[in-house]
């Protein structure tokens, strides 16, 4: 059970923002200011897309939006349309998930029931705020099991893909929270400091939910190779994540930075009490923010595990 438990002269830099605090804040950017009042019948189509969708539609949470349906399997109902909330909406028909949420695919079923059963009694919850959280804990709420199960046997099915091209930078276009990740104004420029700071590429692909959103996330200069040691070597206070995750990160590689930062504070605050959580509510007490920066920050950065190597996984516990 070790893996289901374990689941650059001085002139310009006075321009620059003051570096922030390290503190884990970053990894909760929240909504942002309301953006400008758009039309709801404004209509939308992507490039290559065979669908359209309307301002209103992109609001309405018991629908997803499937820009490309010709490139996922069929998905059953409860991915595309819920009561309490579509899962397509906000982790994507296919399942790839954004930087405000965690992806599914790949993942065993048996765990996606568990989670979402997690959220829905609140052993599960966030360790700052997040508005995502809250629409899980709902749509959980409302969600039967027949209709569960057959969201997770459709995302289990999917090979998982990796999240983000993550960057060492000591300075980072200007940053501001949007749609709980950030916008990047490129006209400026910002110390990062102690942060992983992560957005889309393009802000208004992320906004209209497009599945081939371009994500960035910026982390500090030398943190990968401080993440690796401590993933594959631990220390004396918590051991390798190797250990259970095994070589290939089973279940967190290529995972969003900044969702890995969030669930370790999670694991650390002891918000996160799910089934199976124990284990790792001990090793994320032992964690300091740097080192759950520099952690977050190496395994968002390897290749997406495989199914293959999840199942195999899973045969070794």
């Amino acid at each position: 059970m070790r893996l289901r438990n374990g689941l650059i002269g001085l002139a310009a830099l006075a321009l620059l923002a003051a570096a922030p605090a390290a503190r884990l804040d970053w990894a909760f950017p929240g909504s942002g200011p309301k953006g400008a009042s758009i039309p709801g019948s404004q209509s939308y189509r992507l490039a290559g897309a065979s669908n359209s969708f309307t301002e209103a539609s992109l609001h309405d949470l018991t629908h997803a939006p499937d820009w490309y349906p010709n490139e996922h399997p069929p998905a059953p109902r409860s991915v595309l349309a819920g009561a309490g909330g579509a899962c397509g909406y906000c982790h994507l028909v296919t399942g790839a998930g954004r930087s405000e949420n965690a992806q599914l695919r790949g993942l065993p079923v048996s765990y996606i029931e568990e989670q979402v059963r997690a959220f829905a009694s609140g052993a599960r919850r966030s360790a700052g705020p997040a508005g995502p959280t809250e629409y899980m804990a709902a749509a959980a709420r409302t969600i039967s099991p027949a209709d569960l199960h057959a969201a997770a046997v459709y995302f289990a099915s999917l090979e998982p893909k990796r999240h983000a091209q993550v960057l060492e930078a000591a300075t980072i276009p200007r940053a501001t929270p949007e749609g709980f990740l950030y916008r990047f104004d490129t006209s400026a420029r910002e110390m990062l400091g102690k942060r992983i700071i992560e957005g889309a590429t393009d802000a208004e692909h992320h906004r209209l939910h497009d599945p081939h959103e371009q994500t960035i996330a910026y982390v500090p200069v030398g943190s990968i190779a401080r993440g690796a040691a401590l993933a594959y070597r631990g220390t004396a206070n918590f051991p390798a994540c190797t250990t259970c995750h095994t070589a290939h990160f089973v279940g967190i590689g290529g995972a969003s930075p900044t969702y890995i930062a969030r669930q370790l504070a999670g694991f650390r605050a002891r918000t996160r009490s799910d089934p199976g959580a124990a284990p790792m509510q001990t090793v994320a007490a032992k964690l300091s923010d740097d080192q759950i920066l520099d952690l977050a920050a190496f395994v968002g950065s390897r290749p997406a595990w495989t199914r293959a190597e999840m199942a195999a996984a899973m045969a070794n516990e």
